[in-house]
């Protein structure tokens, strides 16, 4: 399980016996949002994807793993025209990251890192926070 509480992006493993959180980033300014993609045949590292509401951005951490053990890098995803990400969804099918912004009232989307954005709701929208995918369904 995945979980942001504001200064850390945190993981627990929910099937050992111990329930500690282990801290993947650590020292974030305002963590809200969290989301994550598995590593596949094609792609093996897995991303976490989380949204930082004071720095306005959206930034991702990629997890791989070598022989030499595991490295983490962070990257900003999403960095201009943001003023409150809160929510945020990766679509692991589509491969395309959606996120709310509730001080400029959008769902937007692009794909996993950052380019090809685009405005999907604008009108009528007030606060957008969560939101979810469900890609089988389209």
């Amino acid at each position: 399980m995945l979980y942001a509480n504001r200064k850390n992006v945190c993981l627990v493993d929910v099937e050992a016996a111990q329930t500690n959180s282990t801290v993947i980033v650590g020292g974030l300014e305002d963590a809200a949002a969290v989301d994550f993609l598995y590593g596949t045949s094609d792609s093996p590292a897995s991303i976490i994807y989380w949204t930082d509401v004071s720095q306005e951005a959206i930034n991702r951490v990629t997890m791989a793993t070598s022989s030499s053990g595991s490295s983490l890098v962070v990257e900003v995803v999403v960095s201009t025209g943001l003023i409150s990400p809160d929510g945020l969804a990766v679509d692991w099918i589509g491969r395309k990251l959606y996120w709310t912004d509730s001080g400029i009232k959008r769902i937007e989307v692009s794909d996993l890192d950052g380019r090809m954005r685009k405005v999907l709701f604008w009108d009528l929208l007030d606060q957008p926070r969560a939101i979810v995918l469900y890609p089988q369904r389209g």
